[in-house]
């Protein structure tokens, strides 16, 4: 084998000689034979599939344009057949071993530096995006759980307060009693609200259960207060507001006609700012709504 890994032909014909364990005349006459045998099945534009080693077949190349390499001028190449060699794997794989652990890096024009490839570049770019895209959609899916799972006394930041009662307990008498039909000309007395500055960690809830002394009527101050909250959300407060608290003609013990009347606006206020938010707690206020009013109806046919 010479300098250049080039192998010549005689010194391939000992080779095989060698190997085969015959004569170098036979050998010299086998190659030859193969050689010739190859080259007339090719112009036949047959293919030749040598186990193990690799197949040989050609291809047809229609009439193209060209440029000398030598002066530049335009020529035309004519139709042609083309020969190709695919090596079989364990050859390509044999042959390619001491490189394995190099990866393909192309270079750019001034051939002064690295250049990665794009398509590594892309499938990064779209790797992250998608991770970005699976993010937002998980935070806004804990988000939607959490607005109906919150204890009601927690509260999500000093800049807004959020509010979440508890639905009212199935084994309790009915909290929305409907204030009964009385004549539009009944006299109503109700005193005069008083107010609250929400403070970081308030909710309406707790207020209500403060100032009220029931959570439950948390929506008799929502609905006072909803004109001049900036979000119509049942469960969302700014801290800092001042919240007007109405004060109840009778109790929440011993609601009159009035103080039903507050609560009932209230709870279906809330329905339906739940409803337009798309929040399945509209469903519960609704229910619960409809109970009181029926409740109301049947102590109202009991009295008569």
């Amino acid at each position: 084998m010479s300098d250049d890994n080039k192998i010549a032909l005689h010194s391939f014909a000992a080779l095989v000689a060698r190997r085969a364990k015959v004569s170098s005349v036979e050998a010299d006459a086998y190659i030859h034979q193969f050689a010739k045998t190859m080259g007339e099945e090719l112009e036949t534009g047959g293919d030749i599939h040598l186990y193990r080693f690799g197949r040989f077949h050609t291809t047809h190349v229609d009439e193209q344009t060209g440029h000398d390499p030598n002066s530049g001028a335009p020529l035309t190449i004519p139709e042609h057949s083309r020969v190709h060699f695919h090596p079989y794997s364990a050859l390509r794989f044999a042959v390619n071993a001491p490189f394995r652990q190099l990866r393909i890096k192309e270079l750019t024009p001034d051939k002064t530096e690295w250049r990665t490839r794009t398509g590594a570049w892309i499938l990064l770019v779209l790797l992250v995006l998608l991770l970005i895209v699976l993010g937002i959609w998980a935070k806004n899916w804990i988000s939607t759980q959490d607005a109906s799972m919150v204890p009601p006394e927690m509260s999500s930041d000093k800049a807004v307060v959020a509010h979440t009662d508890q639905t009212p307990d199935k084994g309790a008498p009915a909290t929305v009693p409907a204030a009964p039909v009385e004549p539009e000309s009944t006299p109503i007395a109700i005193a005069a609200a008083t107010g609250v500055i929400v403070s970081p960690g308030d909710t309406l809830w707790a207020i209500a259960a403060t100032r009220l002394g029931d959570p439950y009527w948390w929506p008799v101050i929502y609905a006072e207060n909803r004109p001049e909250l900036s979000r119509r959300n049942p469960d969302l407060i700014d801290s800092g507001i001042t919240l007007r608290i109405p004060a109840l003609a009778g109790s929440v013990n011993s609601p009159n006609v009035a103080d039903l009347r507050l609560k009932t606006n209230g709870y279906q206020m809330v329905a339906d700012d739940y409803q337009k938010l798309g929040n399945p707690r509209a469903a519960e206020y609704e229910k619960e709504l409809l109970a009181g009013l029926k409740n109301n109806s049947n102590r109202g046919h009991t009295k008569h």
